[in-house]
């Protein structure tokens, strides 16, 4: 049976992004979107993105910047951008974030935000001293392991890919719809960037037991993004959504 899925994630609370893509999707006529998590947390405008996703028909899971914000509920905090996050959601947005799981299945798709046991580290690549390095097949599929899923959708690192593993399956990362690059201090200093400033998804259609992958990238208004971030006194963001450099 042919299906048309869109995978979406890391739209971290860009709104002029996320509203660019699902224009773009209206004109694809796809039968389910798969959204992977860090939908709301970043210094841009997480209200109106919460808004707007709550009007679509999709499939959601909570990835770690998500987490950060619910595990800061009545907490203190010194971080700047989670303090203003956490300003502008209603209640409703907070319910919507913990009714979210951290993986689920749909058919044979596995989606997961980070890893397929956490969140918070990346399924594709290594970070290592020298850099940020792809892993091998075989390290993948140790990763992957106990998963019968033949498509794993995964995000966190906001770089687009399609991994081939054996026996017809495959890892997919749809890139970021909001945030084109950034700059990470874990496990060690490194820096993740496209190169260009258009949010990022994926289309997969499926028939029978065949797949074809085609990343999309989609224009928008990234200027308003990044004046908003400098308000929110976040200029390495503005810089990043400009640019898609870090």
């Amino acid at each position: 049976m042919a299906e048309k899925i869109a995978v979406i994630s890391d739209i971290h609370g860009n709104f002029w992004a996320l509203q660019s893509v699902l224009d773009d999707l209206k004109k694809r006529n796809v039968d389910v979107i798969f959204n992977l998590g860090d939908s709301l947390y970043g210094p841009l405008d997480p209200a109106k993105t919460f808004e707007l996703l709550c009007k679509q028909n999709m499939i959601s899971i909570l990835g770690n910047e998500d987490r950060l914000i619910l595990d800061s509920v009545d907490k203190a905090t010194t971080n700047s951008t989670l303090e203003y996050v956490m300003s502008k959601l209603s209640n409703e947005a907070f319910s919507w974030l913990d009714s979210l799981p951290p993986t689920t299945l749909y058919k044979d798709f596995f989606l997961c935000h980070g890893t397929v046991n956490r969140d918070d580290e990346y399924c594709i690549e290594r970070v290592t001293e020298k850099g940020v390095k792809r892993k091998e097949n075989d390290e993948l599929l140790q990763d992957i392991r106990g998963i019968e899923q033949a498509v794993i959708c995964c995000g966190h690192s906001h770089l687009n890919s399609v991994i081939q593993l054996k026996s017809n399956r495959y890892i997919v990362n749809p890139g970021s719809v909001g945030l084109q690059a950034y700059r990470d201090s874990v496990p060690f200093d490194h820096v993740m960037q496209t190169g260009n400033p258009n949010a990022s998804y994926c289309i997969i259609n499926k028939d029978n037991e065949w797949y074809r992958f085609e990343h999309v990238l989609v224009s928008y208004d990234w200027a308003s993004a990044a004046a908003c971030a400098v308000t929110n006194h976040r200029k390495d963001w503005a810089r990043w959504l400009q640019t898609g450099k870090a």
